[in-house]
């Protein structure tokens, strides 16, 4: 009777919730990833964006990951960029399916989550100021084809949010502004630098 009741508890008990996956299996390693698929999102929070700059801020992610794939000498069986509706959490179960269906080895599921408003520059310094700025940062996960499985995970808060200010704490007027196209190409290569790294 004790072992009905220990395996009904263990049957009931809930899947892994996201957070507790680990964040690298520990027989991963990035040369697995061969011929990946892609799938890339943009996720608009905080700040006001015009149609124009959510169009392009997914164009310029498309070709910095196309472009940084190809500088890396990844062949990636497809790549694809979408805008993230709403606040649910994302399924990876449509891009494993992909990637099977293409015969490719992984599935990688980037995010890059925009966000703009004010932000303060060179803490812990005479000359900290604040300014308006817009803000990406960046998650990922690498899922194996075969089974599903979570090989690697970047979470929210690990890595450096790219910033399209690159401040001068010397002398802060003399702070540059980034475009759109090289926040997104250094967003990416910071995130594909994590992924395939050994």
């Amino acid at each position: 009777m004790l072992a009905l009741t220990g395996l009904l508890t263990a049957c009931a008990d809930p899947a892994p919730r996201r957070e507790v996956i680990p964040v690298r299996a520990s027989d991963f390693k990035a040369s697995e990833m061969r011929q990946p698929v892609v799938f890339a999102q943009i996720r608009f929070g905080a700040g006001e964006y015009t149609g124009e700059e959510r169009k392009a801020m997914e164009q310029e992610l498309e070709g910095a990951l196309l472009e940084e794939l190809n500088s890396r000498a990844l062949i990636a069986k497809e790549v694809r960029v979408s805008v993230a509706r709403g606040d649910a959490e994302r399924d990876p179960g449509p891009a494993v399916a992909r990637a099977r269906e293409l015969g490719a080895d992984h599935a990688v599921l980037a995010e890059l989550r925009v966000s703009r408003g004010p932000q303060v520059f060179c803490q812990g310094t005479r000359k900290r100021f604040q300014a308006n700025a817009t803000r990406w940062e960046q998650t990922a996960e690498v899922v194996r084809a075969s089974d599903g499985s979570v090989r690697l995970r970047i979470v929210p808060g690990s890595m450096l949010p790219v910033v399209d200010l690159d401040a001068d704490c010397d002398n802060p007027r003399e702070s540059r502004r980034l475009t759109t196209g090289e926040a997104v190409a250094d967003a990416v290569k910071r995130i594909l630098t994590r992924l395939l790294a050994q």
